[in-house]
């Protein structure tokens, strides 16, 4: 009968093969399994009918080849730039099982090339292990992509799921003092994108600033306001939503990064007429395009080994900030409105609020007093006995055989105090 399948063996090579074909006559389609026994045959044709009546579509096309198109028709229209870009850069790491077919791929074919992952940078004269946070990044994206393709009936279950994903372990980060803030103040100083990096100091995300509009300064009240994020650099930058929600806002701006833009905008004022400058972003490179965010924190951390400071992420501003609005006495409450995360979130102090050594010796001096101070004790009142000897009022109990019940083997069954509350000792 059509369409329930059938089992045979192949005459080339003895190979028993079950076959199950579906469409109408002159446009049927056949679905074929190999085994090596007719047993097997015969539970692969069962397993072929079982997907049909699923309504699952097994696909036979390679991993890279779902991987891309995934990424141009799903992926595309529902992440950001910066995260599309991410999963393009996992293709590559993905490159040892991208030939491998969708329906066949298992979960420890994918363990084996997350614990082969190498770095691929250009120039590079070695390669290294990747890092734990690429790892799991690849890890991610494809579990999200195969999620869809289980769910869409192409593979039966997602193999990357079984698959743990790496820890990341939290790096330290040394909490910023008005000392250190001063320092990399000093060290910018007389740069070309000196009031970009003042501004990082307030807490504005990299791409936020390099996203900054001349519309968006408010220089007489001292304001900025947060409503754009910048996406790729050059010509091809575009500017997007911010983050999260909560990250659009306007941000109150201390007096010495209002100085530090006043004197930016003057001076690109003067480099106008030369450097095709538009009226838009207010952070440009000297050809008069958008920023790249990579270089824009190099070209920090170059600042910063110059005038003898310690490297760190540019990133690491804004957990600065959390730590000077700490250290400087500010509510918990306001350091979040000012960070722009979500109300009630507790990000800002258990993620950016790093504590300092200050901070730290005035809360072991303060247990120091807190131990430090007399204690006081309670003691018994004395009062005068019958015959004139002095005696304390909390006296000793007699130790005496307490009342109750001879119960069997002479022991002494005491009455029970919930339901009696006679003195245990008399």
């Amino acid at each position: 009968m059509s369409g329930e399948g059938s089992v045979f063996r192949r005459a080339s090579d003895g190979a028993w093969l079950a076959q199950l074909s579906s469409g109408p006559r002159g446009h049927r389609s056949y679905r074929t399994r190999c085994a090596r026994t007719k047993a097997e045959a015969v539970r692969k044709l069962e397993e072929l009918k079982a997907e049909r009546r699923e309504g699952l579509d097994l696909s036979k096309q390679s991993l890279g080849a779902y991987l891309r198109k995934w990424l141009s028709e799903t992926a595309r229209p529902t992440v950001s730039a910066n995260t599309l870009r991410g999963y393009q850069d996992a293709l590559i790491h993905l490159a040892p099982i991208a030939d491998i077919p969708l329906n066949r791929l298992t979960a420890e074919a994918i363990e084996a090339c997350c614990n082969g992952m190498v770095t691929h940078r250009v120039n590079a004269k070695t390669q290294k292990l990747a890092s734990e946070k690429t790892v799991r990044n690849v890890q991610v994206m494809l579990r999200r992509a195969l999620s869809v393709a289980e769910l869409r009936g192409h593979i039966r279950r997602n193999p990357a799921k079984l698959v743990t994903l790496r820890r990341v372990p939290r790096s330290s980060i040394e909490a910023l003092t008005p000392e250190r803030a001063r320092a990399i103040l000093a060290a910018v100083a007389g740069d070309r994108l000196e009031a970009a990096y003042a501004i990082a100091l307030v807490g504005l995300r990299s791409s936020e600033i390099l996203g900054l509009a001349r519309s968006d300064l408010d220089l007489t009240n001292g304001t900025v306001t947060i409503e754009h994020q910048v996406s790729g650099s050059g010509r091809k930058a575009v500017l997007v939503q911010t983050k999260t929600v909560s990250s659009a806002a306007t941000v109150p701006l201390p007096h010495f990064v209002v100085e530090r833009l006043r004197d930016h905008l003057a001076k690109q004022d003067v480099e106008r007429p030369v450097v095709p400058i538009g009226d838009s972003l207010v952070f440009v490179t000297e050809s008069g395009l958008a920023i790249n965010g990579s270089w824009f924190t190099k070209h920090f951390q170059s600042l910063l080994a110059r005038a003898g400071l310690p490297t760190m992420r540019l990133h690491d501003l804004r957990h600065g900030a959390a730590s000077l609005l700490v250290d400087a006495g500010a509510h918990p409450r306001v350091a979040t409105e000012l960070l722009r995360h979500a109300p009630g979130s507790r990000v800002t102090m258990e993620r950016y609020a790093h504590v300092t050594a200050s901070q730290q010796r005035q809360a072991a001096d303060l247990l120091d007093a807190a131990l430090k101070s007399p204690v006081q004790s309670v003691t018994p009142s004395v009062t005068e006995s019958e015959n004139g000897v002095a005696s304390s009022r909390l006296e000793k109990p007699k130790v005496g055989r307490p009342r109750g019940k001879v119960g069997s083997g002479g022991r002494i069954r005491t009455y029970d105090q919930a339901v009696n509350s006679r003195p245990l000792y008399h």
